[in-house]
């Protein structure tokens, strides 16, 4: 994990937990969830504290006032999930599946994504504070208007991913695939890329390159 990120403050042995059905205001901490089935639950203000999640299903789950304190999770699936208000800190995802996930005015601090499919999910309005994606898969994602300050995103690929509206300052995309990323020049300053990666913003910002001497394809001139 990136040096900058807190990890999971997490006890090194957990006792397993059985659980069926997600209660409304209810506190799981301090335990282990494996191959639990939370699929298409709803809840509201539940809280997940010290919490290792493996195999577990939450697609299509409605909750609400969720929160997140010291948890893991790998090999677990929040595909379709609609998640409002919620609150993570120090919390870790490897091998997920949030495909489709919406999550609107989520606050996260202190989160890894690693190995994650992030296709189609949302986090409008949302607030990142130490925020890492690694290898992760965030095709048509929409960040809009959110804060991603600092959130760094490492070979990820963000191919129709938008951030349109969004607070982009010290963002790192570094390694990762910008195709039609949708963006503007006012949004993209103070963004950190790599050399290889200045021909592809370039093209996203509607400028133009061209050789000395090329023409424009069509009712172009000599390019200066």
């Amino acid at each position: 994990m990136d040096q900058s990120l807190h990890p999971p403050r997490l006890p090194r042995r957990l006792p397993l937990q059985a659980c069926e059905k997600l209660e409304d205001s209810r506190e799981y901490t301090g335990c282990g969830l494996s191959g639990c089935d939370f699929s298409g639950q709803s809840g509201i203000g539940i809280l997940f504290e010290q919490v290792h999640f493996r195999r577990v299903l939450f697609m299509r789950s409605q909750l609400k006032k969720v929160r997140l304190a010291d948890t893991r999770a790998e090999l677990s699936d929040w595909s379709g999930a609609d998640w409002e208000n919620v609150r993570m800190k120090r919390s870790a995802f490897v091998e997920c599946r949030l495909l489709g996930l919406q999550l609107f005015e989520a606050d996260l601090e202190h989160v890894l994504f690693k190995d994650c499919l992030f296709e189609d999910a949302v986090f409008v309005a949302s607030k990142f504070r130490m925020v890492r994606f690694e290898k992760c898969d965030l095709q048509r994602v929409r960040f809009e208007e959110a804060v991603l300050t600092g959130t760094v995103f490492s070979r990820c690929n963000l191919t129709q991913a938008s951030l349109a509206g969004s607070q982009l300052e010290g963002v790192d995309l570094r390694g990762s695939n910008l195709n039609n990323l949708q963006t503007s020049a006012k949004e993209f300053k103070g963004v950190i890329i790599e050399p290889a990666q200045a021909v592809q913003v370039v093209s996203l910002l509607g400028i133009k390159v061209l050789e000395e001497g090329e023409q424009l394809d069509k009712g172009g001139t000599d390019a200066a």
